[in-house]
Order: structure tokens, then sequence, then C-alpha cells
């Protein structure tokens, strides 16, 4: 399956703002001792800053960030092959992620780091989106007549799967509240043209 690059950088965003506020969580939890804890602590965190660098830089595995990457992947319903480009290039956003997280934690314990309550990850976070049964319900009849219609015929254009969709579901009367054609064409074929 294919991943468009909007939707890798907004994985990444979303792995770079859990990994911030796992820092500020961190942060405020655990706090080494003044003296030789804390330059070995600092020590430690900016040999590991490093490795993720050395990771993104020259192709070394990292298995903590592949793990959280198969996570997002996995929470996300995404299937993309290892070996793809599009791998490639998810772990590479996510590396670049994971670095700017890191070199923020160790700021925030060299005290370079500016606290701001209305910028902290752990105040904006907002909690997951809850979609209802039937939104769920249309998305996977959608996402079904949309791969239907795409094996049959792959040229199809966006609008005018939305236009065909529209008509099925109308037709079939399935649902309480049928979604229109522009509806359709925002909200619901964001997996175009790959279902």
């Amino acid at each position: 399956m294919s991943i468009t690059d909007t939707k890798i950088i907004e994985l990444a965003q979303q792995y770079l703002a859990k990994l911030q506020s796992e820092n500020e969580r961190h942060f405020a939890i655990n706090k080494p001792g003044v003296g030789e804890d804390y330059y070995d602590y600092i020590e430690g965190l900016d040999s590991e800053c490093d490795s993720i660098q050395e990771s993104r830089r020259y192709g070394y595995q990292n298995k903590q960030v592949e793990a959280d990457l198969d996570s997002f992947l996995n929470a996300e319903d995404i299937k993309v092959d290892r070996e793809s480009d599009d791998y490639k290039l998810l772990i590479d956003k996510f590396l670049l992620a994971a670095i700017e997280a890191c070199y923020e934690r160790l700021k925030m314990y060299k005290g370079e780091f500016d606290f701001d309550l209305s910028s902290t990850k752990l105040v904006i976070e907002k909690p997951p989106v809850k979609h209802r049964a039937e939104t769920i319900a249309i998305q996977k009849e959608i996402n079904r007549l949309a791969k239907e219609i795409m094996d049959k015929y792959p040229r199809t254009p966006k609008n005018a799967l939305a236009d065909e969709i529209a008509d099925i579901l109308s037709a079939e009367k399935t649902f309480r509240k049928t979604p229109k054609y522009e509806t359709i064409r925002k909200n619901y074929l964001d997996k175009f043209p790959n279902f």
C-alpha cells in the first residue's frame, strides 16, 4: 500500500508531539541529583541523542523508533512494506522527530529550555476523536465500494469515484443519513487511490 507524503508528515508530527509530552512528564517526575549523577545523566542523554542522529545519518537500525513507527502504523491500520520507499521515508521522518525530541529533553535538563504552559504538549493535547458506530460503518462501506470500483476501473478520478459511491449509497439506502458526494470526496476518500 502506498502512503501520501502528507500522511507521512502527519504521523511524524504526531510522534514528535507524543515524545515531547513524554519529555515533559519525565522531566517533571525524574530529577537527577546535583553532582556526579547529574553529569552522568547529561552525558548519557547526549550520547543517546547522538546515537539517534547517527541512525538517521548512516542508516543504522534504531529498534525503539522502528517499534514506535510500527505501533503508529498499526493504530492507523496502514500497511507499508518494510522494503518500500514509503517505509524508508517514514523511518527517516520518525528518526528526525526522535532527534528533535531528544535534544529538547537534553535542553530541559541543562536549563536551556523555556517552559511555557501555553505551548506545553500536556496542556494542549486533544483526546482522540471517537467516531460514532454509523460513521465507521459508512467509512467501511465506502472503502469497500471504492476498492471494487478502483479494481475494475483503476484510472477513475477521485471526483468521479465520489460521485459513483454517492449514487450507490443513496440507491441502497443502507444508512440512516447517506453522505453527499462532496462529503464523501472530502472526508471519506483518504486512501485514494489505494483502498
